[in-house]
């Protein structure tokens, strides 16, 4: 009886088997390993201005809105009485609150209301504030040392957001989606000018609003309770 032939493969640099013995063996590519895992998408930074708000260490009373060139933009200027919020480009008021009263009360854009009524409380046990405009509704909450304006309704990234820098200075950045809705720039700066303005709304008592340093170290202590 004749031996079998006896066959063996080996592998070339250039991928291929090639036959070893008797006889012949067609050559066939070597398939590469697929990609199991997509690179990550390239960082996007949002599109956003940045406002610095000068003297806003405890409060915001007698201030400067500025654009990150130095220019100004919007005023504050305050007394016992009364915080008016100017408008540096034409030099007209934009809102007007006035303080001597339990319940503050506030012009803007031709309404008069109650501060606690534009700006309400989110909810019976926390010191977040309610800003609505048009039909969507927004949230003022405090994270660490941060404040965010987020969606109230549905999810969705901060449309806004504020700290205080070394300096007492505040900086406030808005993003694209809040900076293409007409009017919402001044709801936001306005709305910062009475969370930092160090005095009540009428709906929980002084010194306990979502801007001030103590409200900031009783909400720590108690989500750290919690």
């Amino acid at each position: 009886m004749a031996a079998a032939a006896v066959y063996t493969n080996s592998v070339s640099a250039g991928g291929y088997a090639h036959a070893h013995g008797y006889g012949y063996m067609p050559l066939t590519p070597i398939a590469s390993s697929p990609t199991l895992v997509e690179p990550p998408p390239p960082y996007t930074e949002r599109p956003s201005i940045k406002l610095n708000i000068s003297d806003a260490g405890p409060s915001i009373i007698n201030a400067v809105v500025t654009d990150t060139a130095g220019r100004p933009l919007y005023t504050t200027s305050s007394n016992s009485k009364r915080t008016t919020l100017i408008s540096s480009g034409s030099n007209t008021g934009v809102a007007t609150v006035e303080w001597d009263r339990s319940s503050p009360r506030m012009v803007f854009r031709g309404r008069k209301m109650k501060c606690k009524e534009w700006l309400p409380l989110a909810g019976p046990e926390t010191q977040s504030r309610l800003l609505t405009h048009g039909d969507a509704r927004f949230t003022w909450t405090k994270r660490s040392t941060t404040g965010y304006l987020i969606p109230a309704d549905r999810p969705g990234l901060a449309v806004a957001r504020w700290r205080i820098k070394r300096t007492d200075e505040l900086r406030l950045e808005i993003f694209q989606e809040a900076l293409v809705v007409p009017g919402f720039l001044e709801a936001i700066v306005l709305s910062v000018v009475l969370l930092r303005s160090g005095r009540p709304l009428g709906d929980v008592p002084e010194g306990l609003s979502l801007g001030a340093p103590r409200f900031f170290a009783l909400a720590d202590v108690a989500a750290n309770i919690r």
